[in-house]
């Protein structure tokens, strides 16, 4: 199984698999969640010049400080607040497709492969934090700077959902064509029982890290949410060959 992740040797079991890519989201996690940093300091100083730098939270998190002024226009305040879940994730598409085709150590792309999914998956929940009950998040100063807390909330929450949708389709298809080199059976039993191994499990373990030591929700919305990334993870296996 997995010949990226354990070339010319004899499979491990899926339990096994499955331990060693939640291992791998961890510290994955924390490279998106710094990337994220990194891309929101970087638009900061650009907008207003000045550098504001990164460091830990006491949760050993990588974090900066906000990057929009009060009078930014809200174009530009729209740009400053979602620069850096986005660039986190766009970053994490990057590396995985460039270590995909220069076919790089295992654990580099099974690494990659996390941060993709961990920091593509966080964006969606980012946006539906508008929404849920005390909730917290780039979306959530967005609607705090426009002094409209309540206006467009359905619309909000419709975005989340189409949000999650199509980045839990993305994150299918790249677990499947990573892993298509060991598919013996390749039905969409196995597609998905692919998926639950190297995405499904990883990223709902990074998520409910992420959540519980930055909570951006009331806890019945988090365990929710977590709930339906997994099983949109699961709806959205491709049946047929992609990427």
């Amino acid at each position: 199984m997995l010949d990226w992740l354990v070339p010319q040797r004899a499979p491990l079991s899926p339990l096994l698999l499955t331990a060693a890519c939640v291992l791998a989201a961890v510290p994955a996690a924390w490279i998106a969640l710094a990337a994220d940093a990194l891309v929101t300091a970087s638009i900061g100083a650009l907008l207003h010049g000045s550098w504001a730098g990164i460091w830990l939270s006491p949760e050993f998190l990588p974090v900066t400080a906000s990057p929009y002024a009060a009078g930014d226009a809200p174009a530009l305040a729209a740009v400053a607040l979602l620069a850096g879940p986005v660039g986190a994730a766009l970053l994490g598409l990057a590396a995985h497709t460039l270590l995909q085709v220069v076919r790089a150590g295992a654990w580099s792309r099974v690494l990659a492969l996390e941060w993709a999914g961990f920091a593509t998956l966080r964006v969606p929940a980012l946006v539906a934090a508008a929404v849920a009950p005390h909730g917290r998040g780039p979306v959530n100063d967005l609607y705090v700077h426009l002094g409209e807390p309540q206006s467009g909330r359905w619309a909000v929450a419709g975005l989340a959902v189409l949000a999650l949708l199509g980045a839990a389709a993305l994150v299918a298809a790249l677990s499947v064509a990573a892993g298509r080199a060991w598919m013996r059976v390749d039905g969409v039993g196995f597609r998905r029982h692919l998926v639950r191994v190297v995405a499904g499990w990883p990223t709902l373990v990074a998520l409910a890290g992420w959540s519980a030591l930055t909570p951006w929700a009331a806890a019945p919305w988090l365990v929710g949410w977590l709930a339906a990334t997994f099983l949109a993870l699961q709806l959205l296996t491709p049946r047929r060959r992609t990427l």
